[in-house]
């Protein structure tokens, strides 16, 4: 298991060096949109939320759109696991709210890890940005929360204090509708993403992101890496284990 930890590790890692050497990420154009070259980012449906707060303060009336596209540039790349949380809570609301639309601030999500524990904080990041849910760091309420706890952030991601060393195919997220008690457990099973991480990528990433790679190699590498977050995307909902959801009680 820690030589499988490190290979994600080593992985995940590199890709931030690697990625925008190849120049497959953001380019300014005119300043006002990103440029992407993997078309993949900006094709994925938004999850659209109320926020009570926006609305509180007049500053809309309707469910805004969070978009995977937005969850790249707070996670800095698209790779399985962003592509991985932003599925796992896709399917959360959707069975929180089969026939509403889910609200920020309503959600508490219990992590099944420490924030510093594999990718359990980038997973959590993630998942913040959709729904509102955050660690300690979030917004206090004010006085708002006061009268309706939906106002209030903080605390809604809910960290283990310590690891669990619970192999990353078997962490489950729990997420909790606070006005129904409703509960719903999904688990990702990272290990079934194809194409497999294996010890020659992880070298080639190593290799590419000291950048003694040749354009034959960063093209390949580049290839791979783009194709594991599109798998996960292309078949959250065809393929059986590589996602679960449960109801709790």
């Amino acid at each position: 298991m820690k030589k499988v930890a490190f290979l994600f590790v080593a992985v995940f890692v590199t890709a931030a060096l690697v990625i925008p050497s190849a120049r497959t990420f953001v380019a300014a154009q005119d300043g006002s949109e990103a440029v992407w070259t993997q078309e993949y980012i900006t094709s994925v449906p938004p999850i659209f939320l109320r926020d009570p707060l926006l609305e509180m303060f007049g500053q809309t009336a309707n469910p805004i759109p969070y978009t995977y596209e937005e969850a790249v540039k707070l996670s800095g790349h698209s790779c399985g696991a962003t592509a991985g949380a932003w599925t796992i809570t896709r399917k959360a609301l959707a069975a929180l709210y089969p026939d509403d639309v889910p609200v920020r601030g309503q959600i508490v999500i219990h992590a099944p890890g420490a924030e510093n524990e594999w990718h359990v904080g980038v997973f959590g990041e993630v998942m913040t940005y959709i729904t509102g849910a955050a660690p300690h760091t979030g917004f206090s309420g004010a006085e708002f929360g006061q009268a309706d706890q939906v106002f209030i952030r903080r605390n809604k991601m809910i960290y283990a204090e310590a690891p669990t060393g619970t192999p990353p195919p078997q962490m489950q997220w729990v997420f909790e509708r606070l006005d129904t008690g409703k509960k719903v457990g999904v688990s990702f099973n990272v290990m079934a993403v194809q194409p497999l991480v294996t010890e020659d990528w992880t070298k080639l990433g190593v290799k590419l992101a000291s950048g003694a790679g040749t354009p034959e190699e960063i093209e390949k590498y580049v290839k791979w890496w783009n194709d594991r977050a599109l798998f996960v995307l292309d078949n959250a909902d065809t393929m059986d284990g590589l996602f679960i959801v449960k109801e709790l009680e």
